[in-house]
């Protein structure tokens, strides 16, 4: 998605400004399982980060924090999702073809503040200086640095073979599916995929996916 733009002072904390359904996989925290890679797990309303890829849970006095060992995870499910831990954040299974998953990471990043100069329009030179602060009277008064940061919600497809988590491209796709090769080549050629984009992978999965249960009905029995 295109950026878009949070106008704020300086060291605001920007997450403030994000509606939850935003910095967060869901909108609300649901009862949720965490499995982690020892056996161990644990029960309560959570729900994932997309700034920090990390759990928080609401404790049972009520108060929103964060999960210590996230390190530990294995996965996490609630609301009717799962969410599996991986080195590029918590992917979420989407489809299935086979054996082989498409999932995505719901991520938001923010990119380089921008000074906003005089009547709101962004200050593109060094031209604007920042004043921090004022002296009236003896008192030093603080003042608010008005600044524009623009920021991206992605949804960032990956492909998952048993355990492990591979990143969206044409390479890893022909691995995965390589009885499929041909049929891949062909669809790639008919059809312009830019493999970071969710909607595009998962047009060409589910072709793939199509393709594979139509051939097991075909199949001599």
């Amino acid at each position: 998605m295109q950026a878009q733009d949070i106008q704020h002072q300086r060291g605001d904390d920007l997450k403030e400004y994000l509606l939850d359904s935003v910095k967060f996989v869901a909108p609300d925290y649901s009862a949720g399982f965490v499995k982690f890679r020892d056996g161990s797990f644990a029960r309560g309303p959570v729900n994932i980060s997309t700034i920090e890829q990390r759990i928080y849970f609401v404790n049972p006095e009520g108060e929103v924090q964060v999960l210590v060992n996230e390190d530990q995870v294995s996965y996490v499910t609630f609301a009717g999702r799962t969410f599996i831990k991986s080195r590029y954040g918590y992917v979420e299974p989407i489809d299935k073809a086979g054996d082989i998953s498409l999932g995505v990471v719901r991520r938001v990043s923010f990119l380089e503040s921008k000074k906003t100069g005089a009547f709101g329009t962004n200050a593109e030179t060094s031209s604007v200086t920042s004043v921090s602060s004022i002296y009236d009277s003896g008192l030093r008064y603080t003042l608010g640095v008005n600044q524009d940061t623009p920021y991206r919600y992605k949804v960032i497809p990956y492909l998952l073979k048993g355990e492990k988590v591979l990143l969206s491209n044409k390479k890893n796709l022909l691995k995965c599916f390589p009885d499929r090769k041909d049929f891949i080549e062909g669809y790639l050629k008919e059809h312009t995929v830019d493999f970071e984009k969710s909607e595009e992978v998962a047009a060409l999965f589910e072709a793939v996916n199509c393709l594979l249960k139509n051939t097991t009905h075909l199949a001599p029995h």
